[in-house]
């Protein structure tokens, strides 16, 4: 996320600003929790949103910042509670917990946007969010720089330098982390052969895709397939 790497453990969590490029990786296997909250609600509900940035680090040692965060976390499991649990009128409680966080996140981690720099960089980052959506719709089918610079707008050399800056990768290590995650929810969910699994979600280099899943996973397609069953 913005040209740096976070490892989440046990416990932790981080907050991703709107607007804000960025990717995820899953490891190991985990249960984690996910929370989106839509564009359109946030500016309803919060008058100055688009002048907003939600500081919320991964790690602090102030205790203060420490007490606050653990009440995001204990709200976040409370909500995913009353997923699991679905008790009755289980919509007014979530949503109502939605509207603490929402809270405590504008209270104790709000900080106001209002430089040049800040502005500027998330008008750059703008520039990306329309290259994600389309890796995201056709990741199956091959895409060249040249192709997904104009999608960006920007000539091929500007955007890999730019895309470099913001994701802290290459577009081509983008894309194929985005084909391995399909690759790897079908390995431990689907009997298909990997070659026939590998083809369907567009990679053809075999002998690249073994390298880049052992370097993330530190072990064979084989050995994830036998452990997830």
């Amino acid at each position: 996320m913005e040209g740096y790497t976070y490892n989440l453990k046990a416990n932790e969590c981080m907050f991703i600003n709107s607007g804000i490029i960025h990717s995820t990786r899953c490891i190991y296997q985990n249960t984690s929790i996910l929370l989106q909250v839509p564009l359109s609600f946030l500016n309803k509900y919060i008058p100055d949103f688009k002048n907003c940035y939600f500081d919320f680090k991964v790690n602090a040692n102030d205790n203060n910042y420490k007490k606050n965060s653990s009440k995001v976390k204990l709200i976040l499991e409370n909500m995913r509670e009353i997923k699991l649990s679905s008790p009755p009128a289980a919509n007014l409680l979530f949503t109502s917990l939605l509207f603490e966080l929402l809270f405590e996140l504008y209270t104790n981690f709000k900080i106001s946007v209002g430089n040049k720099n800040m502005k500027k960089t998330v008008l750059d980052l703008s520039k990306f969010e329309p290259v994600l959506e389309y890796t995201k719709i056709n990741y199956k089918m091959p895409i060249s720089i040249n192709k997904i610079a104009k999608v960006a707008h920007l000539q091929p050399e500007y955007f890999c330098r730019k895309f470099k800056q913001y994701m802290g990768q290459t577009y081509l290590e983008y894309l194929n982390d985005v084909r391995i995650s399909h690759i790897y929810k079908d390995l431990i969910n689907t009997n298909d052969t990997l070659c026939s699994i590998l083809e369907a979600h567009g990679f053809t280099n075999t002998k690249l895709f073994y390298r880049i899943f052992k370097e993330k996973f530190k072990c064979t397609p084989k050995h994830i397939r036998k452990k997830s069953t």
